[in-house]
């Protein structure tokens, strides 16, 4: 793949090139007997041209014939990056969905262990499957295989004047768009599950339940911590703002 981004590249390179020179009245630099080098006027340099085409019955190509046989050579190669792949796309949506599964795994089963609060407790894991969801997008932007949705099918999600649904069903066809979404929601997912478990740690709630629902349909996940949150008499989480408001006041 990156052999044949390359060629690609000094194919393109080649075809302006060329084009360049069939614009010039120049022929390359001569050099005269001081070795200074001389310009040919292009009178005189095409009629030396053309003594040298009948002598060595040799054809410049033209514009024409030099597209010809660019053509095939550009409609065959892959001018996106290689990064750029439905292949690379693929491998990184296998990597969001399978990655944070075990980390669900450490916060549903043994959410009051060392290791979990290790690992779950900063926010990298967060930030890895962000980075993995960047990629996804960045490659979106730049495929041209045309895997990505168009954005006027996107903009018709947003059109209340239209069919929203029926926008977002078109847009599910495409496959970077789902590679896209998929990873969106499960990032999501796994840092709303992480907070109802600090929720849990801080406020002595149990959680476990909560966060298996969160990973396996998202919000409803969150209301079920509330529910438990209630039941058990801890009442709702309180108003983070406001709270940093006093702590710093009391400072």
């Amino acid at each position: 793949n990156y052999m044949m981004y390359i060629k690609s590249q000094i194919i393109i390179l080649a075809a302006c090139l060329g084009h360049s020179l069939s614009f010039t009245g120049l022929v390359p630099p001569k050099s005269n007997n001081n070795g200074h080098l001389l310009r040919i006027p292009k009178q005189q340099s095409e009629s030396g041209m053309m003594h040298r085409r009948q002598k060595h019955n040799y054809k410049t190509p033209s514009s024409s014939a030099l597209n010809a046989l660019l053509d095939p050579l550009l409609l065959s190669a892959d001018l996106s990056p290689p990064l750029a792949s439905i292949d690379s796309v693929r491998l990184a949506f296998s990597a969001a969905t399978f990655f944070p599964q075990p980390l669900w795994g450490l916060l549903i089963l043994v959410p009051n262990t060392g290791i979990t609060k290790k690992v779950m407790g900063g926010l990298e894991i967060i930030t890895i499957c962000s980075l993995i969801h960047f990629f996804i997008v960045s490659a979106s932007i730049i495929d041209n295989s045309g895997a990505t949705a168009p954005v006027e099918v996107f903009n018709g999600v947003f059109d209340p004047s239209g069919d929203p649904q029926a926008s977002f069903m078109t847009l599910v066809k495409y496959p970077n768009f789902v590679s896209e979404e998929w990873s969106h929601v499960l990032t999501w997912d796994l840092f709303v599950g992480r907070w109802i478990w600090l929720d849990g740690l801080r406020r002595g709630i149990f959680t476990p339940h909560s966060v298996l629902l969160t990973n396996l349909i998202g919000p409803p996940g969150l209301l079920l911590h509330l529910v438990t949150c209630l039941v058990t008499g801890k009442g709702l989480p309180g108003n983070e703002a406001e709270e940093l408001d006093l702590e710093n006041d009391e400072e």
